[in-house]
C-alpha cells in the first residue's frame, strides 16, 4: 500500500529542548515487510516514509507501536499517526481522501497485529524522484486531444485553464479541486452553468469568455463563492439579464460583461462595495439603475450602448397610502427575513421579488415616484471611457423615490444623489 502526500514528522521530545519540528515535505508512504521476509507470516510490518532528502526511507514498526490515530479530517485529506517509539507524530495532509482512508485501514490492521491482505502490502524499496515529486498546481489544456478524460485533474491544482476544447458543459470533476483559485474556460461552447457551481470554495478568478451562456444560476452567486470570487469575466456570451442574486458577490473586484446584449444591471448593483473595475461595452443598456451612483470605481467602460442622455426627466409620482401588504413587504425587506413561496402568500412574494429601491436605501413597491436622473460617470469612477464617439460621459439612471420627503428632496436639487 502506497500513499503520496505532504508529510511532517514531528518529534514530541523537541519542545522540551526548545527546538522546532521539521518543515513539511512531499513524501511517499509505504506499508509492507522488509525485503526478503515477504513470505514469512510472522515477519513484522513497517511503515516507511521516503522524501526527496531521504529516498531510502525511515521505517516505523507498526504492531503494538501506535499510540493513537487522529482521523477526524480524513475527508479533507488530513490525518495523524502517533507512534510510541520513536516518539514521533506523522502528520499527513493534501492526500486523496479515498486513498488516505484505505491507507489508514491497512496501517490500523498492522498496528493490531491482524492479517493484512497480501495485495495491500508493498515492497519497502527506496522511492524514485518521480514518485515524490511536488504536486502539479497549474494545468493548461488548449486542445481537445489533451483533455484528461480518463486521468482526471490533479487534485492539487490551483490554476486551471481549459480553452478551445469545445466543451458543452462544465466537468463536475472540477468542483472537487478544493484548492482551485483560478479557472479559465474561455473559448468553448458552454451553454449553461450548473446550480452547484458555487461549491468551489476557494475560487477567486473565473473566466468564461466567448461561450454560449445565456443566464447565470443563483447557485453561482450564493454560498462560499459569494465571499471568495473577486474576478469574473463573462464577455462574449448571450446574457441579457443578471439575476438579483448577482449582487451577493460581495468580494467582486473586477467584472467584465462585454458583447452580451445585456439590457439591465440589477437594481442593487450599488451594494457591490468592493467593485473597482467594470466593463460592459457593446451591449443594449438603455439606462442604469439608481444605485449605480453608490459605486466607487477605478475604471468604468460602457462604450457602445444605447444610453441616451436627455437630462433629468420629469417625475412620475405614484405615491399613495401604503397597503397592509406593502407594510408587510417593507418590514420583511428591512429586517432581511428569508422567505420562500411556501412561507408567504403568492401576492406578497411577487411584491417582494419586484421590490424597487429608493435613493435613500429604503424599499418601495406599488407606492413610489419614478424618474430618469442624469448621472455624471466621473463622480463614481476615476477613469471613464466615453460612452460614444461624441465623447459623452453622462448616462441616464432609472431612480425611484419611496416617500414624499424623498420627492421634495429631489425636487429641491434634481442633480443631487444621496446615499
Amino acid at each position: 500500500m502506497r500513499l503520496t502526500c505532504d508529510t511532517e514528522v514531528a518529534n514530541r521530545l523537541l519542545p522540551s529542548f526548545n527546538m522546532k519540528r521539521k518543515n513539511k515535505s512531499r513524501a511517499q508512504l509505504s506499508v509492507g515487510r522488509k525485503p526478503g521476509s515477504a513470505s514469512q507470516q510472522d515477519s513484522e510490518i513497517y511503515l516507511m516514509i521516503c522524501t526527496s532528502k531521504d529516498r531510502s526511507g525511515q521505517k516505523y514498526k507498526l504492531q503494538g507501536n501506535i499510540e493513537n490515530f487522529f482521523n477526524k479530517f480524513m475527508n479533507e485529506g488530513k490525518a495523524t499517526i502517533r507512534f510510541k517509539e520513536p516518539q514521533h507524530d506523522i502528520i499527513l495532509s493534501k492526500a486523496d481522501p479515498v486513498q488516505l482512508k484505505s491507507f489508514m485501514s491497512v496501517v490500523r490492521l498492522g498496528s493490531l497485529g491482524k492479517d493484512v491482505p497480501k495485495a495491500a502490502l508493498s515492497t519497502l524499496a527506496p522511492a524514485s524522484a518521480k514518485q515524490i515529486e511536488k504536486p502539479k498546481t497549474k494545468m493548461i489544456v488548449l486542445a481537445k486531444k489533451d483533455y484528461p478524460v480518463q486521468k482526471g485533474f490533479p487534485r492539487e491544482l490551483i490554476h486551471l485553464q481549459v480553452s478551445q476544447c469545445k466543451l458543452k458543459r462544465i466537468d463536475t470533476r472540477m468542483f472537487q479541486l478544493y484548492d482551485l483559485k483560478y479557472l479559465d474556460l474561455s473559448n468553448n461552447v458552454i451553454q449553461s452553468l450548473p446550480e452547484n457551481f458555487g461549491s468551489v470554495k476557494t475560487l477567486q478568478c473565473l473566466h468564461l469568455v466567448d461561450n454560449q451562456i445565456s443566464s447565470l444560476p443563483t447557485g453561482l452567486c450564493k454560498g462560499p463563492l459569494s465571499e471568495s470570487l473577486s474576478v469574473l469575466d463573462l464577455s462574449g456570451n448571450s446574457i441579457k439579464f443578471l439575476p438579483d442574486s448577482f449582487c451577493q458577490l460581495t468580494s467582486l473586484y473586477s467584472f467584465r460583461i462585454d458583447r452580451n446584449g445585456l439590457m439591465y444591471f440589477p437594481q442593487k448593483i450599488g451594494s457591490l462595495t468592493n467593485l473597482r473595475v467594470l466593463s460592459a461595452t457593446k451591449n443594449n443598456l438603455c439606462c442604469l439603475p439608481g444605485s449605480f451612483a453608490k459605486l466607487t470605481l477605478s475604471s468604468l467602460d460602457l462604450f457602445s450602448n444605447t444610453l441616451m442622455d436627455d437630462g433629468p426627466s420629469s417625475v412620475v409620482s405614484r405615491l399613495e397610502a401604503m397597503t397592509l401588504l406593502e407594510c408587510a413587504a417593507k418590514a420583511i425587506k428591512k429586517n432581511k427575513i428569508m422567505y420562500t413561496r411556501e412561507d408567504l402568500p403568492g401576492a406578497l412574494v411577487d411584491m417582494l421579488d419586484n421590490a424597487k429601491q429608493c435613493l435613500c436605501g429604503q424599499y418601495c413597491f406599488r407606492s413610489f415616484a419614478h424618474f430618469l436622473a442624469r448621472l455624471d460617470l466621473h463622480r463614481i469612477a476615476e477613469t471613464v471611457v466615453n460612452i460614444d464617439q461624441m465623447g459623452r460621459t453622462h448616462a441616464p439612471a432609472e431612480s425611484f423615490l419611496c416617500s414624499q420627503h424623498c420627492l421634495e428632496k429631489y425636487r429641491t436639487n434634481p442633480y443631487t444623489f444621496w446615499s
